[in-house]
């Protein structure tokens, strides 16, 4: 499907990847610009690499000091938590630390050392867009704040009057207007393009550990961190999530693959579908193993029923 004649597409390097933003109507242009700059405070404020980020000044911290944090990053460190207690931990954004241990992030500039025993229980959020921590934790918002990112350029371009978008970020995704054709990467072969359907209005994540040969390698590049166990884990499929918001489909994606006992009750509990990708095509998740087959999917519409029963987390 060619892009509409007056739709304008962008791209930049941002969030650790390369982020295109396509828009059509008389705004484009403007929509385009607002969304990118959306996507930069995103990306400054929640970088671990950044010594001046909020998530580097939440590392530095020491227990019981008040850190106070844009507004932005309260937001994801709420649906971080949410995320964390609907899945009774296997999504936990104290895995920084862990991280550093196995040389999959750097130390972070100016930080002491971090308590072992931290979880996602010991992160407070005040009320006035302040967090607290109960013991030190080097916290990491990889796994959550792209999703965030795309959510707010999507917005940026509509407050802008743009009829019709899409923002992807690598992997992560939004459209919104008019239909768009999906298609994601074979996690065995990255050169295979699987057709997923056309989404509107909808959001797609998409996360595999497989693109490496061989199960050693695979294993050795994979930063997905099971934080109950405290390893990681190879997982040797591809996953994709359909939601009503990116930052829901981005947590999705590693819940599904760390908790997939309890990723049924939290996909129905945000209106979102769970895909599984690998050799035999591709399926719907379920809980026991049996995935059923769909292997031509023409048309794929998130349900717009997601709940948001976390008073902490404010409609984006």
């Amino acid at each position: 499907m060619k892009s509409p004649s007056n739709e304008i597409r962008r791209a930049r390097p941002l969030l650790g990847t390369i982020v295109e933003i396509g828009a059509r109507g008389p705004h484009a242009s403007t929509g385009i610009e607002a969304a990118f700059r959306e996507i930069e405070i995103v990306h400054r404020l929640m970088s671990f690499h950044e010594s001046s980020s909020d998530v580097s000044r939440i590392n530095r911290a020491s227990s019981g000091t008040i850190v106070h944090i844009d507004r932005r990053t309260y937001e994801v460190l709420a649906y971080a938590q949410l995320m964390s207690h609907l899945s009774a931990g296997a999504f936990d954004v104290t895995v920084g630390g862990n991280l550093v241990e196995e040389g999959l992030l750097p130390k972070p500039q100016g930080s002491g050392s971090y308590d072992t025993q931290a979880f996602f229980r010991d992160i407070v959020l005040l009320p006035d867009d302040s967090v607290i921590l109960r013991r030190s934790a080097w916290i990491d918002l990889g796994g959550i704040a792209k999703g965030y990112a795309v959510d707010r350029a999507m917005i940026a371009l509509r407050k802008a009057g743009v009829v019709s978008g899409i923002v992807n970020a690598g992997g992560d995704l939004f459209v919104f207007g008019d239909r768009q054709p999906v298609h994601i990467r074979h996690p065995e072969n990255s050169t295979v393009l699987l057709p997923l359907g056309s989404i509107l209005n909808s959001a797609v994540a998409s996360s595999s550990s497989c693109f490496n040969k061989g199960d050693d390698s695979r294993a050795a590049n994979n930063p997905l961190f099971e934080p109950r166990r405290k390893h990681r884990v190879s997982w040797g499929r591809g996953i994709t999530i359909i939601a009503s918001h990116c930052i829901i489909a981005d947590a999705l994606t590693k819940v599904v693959r760390l908790a997939p006992r309890r990723a049924p009750r939290i996909l129905s509990q945000f209106g979102a579908q769970a895909l599984i990708i690998d050799r035999r095509g591709i399926r719907v998740f379920v809980a026991n193993g049996n995935e059923k087959m769909a292997s031509v999917l023409k048309s794929v519409v998130a349900s717009k029923r997601a709940s948001n029963p976390h008073q902490a987390v404010t409609i984006l």
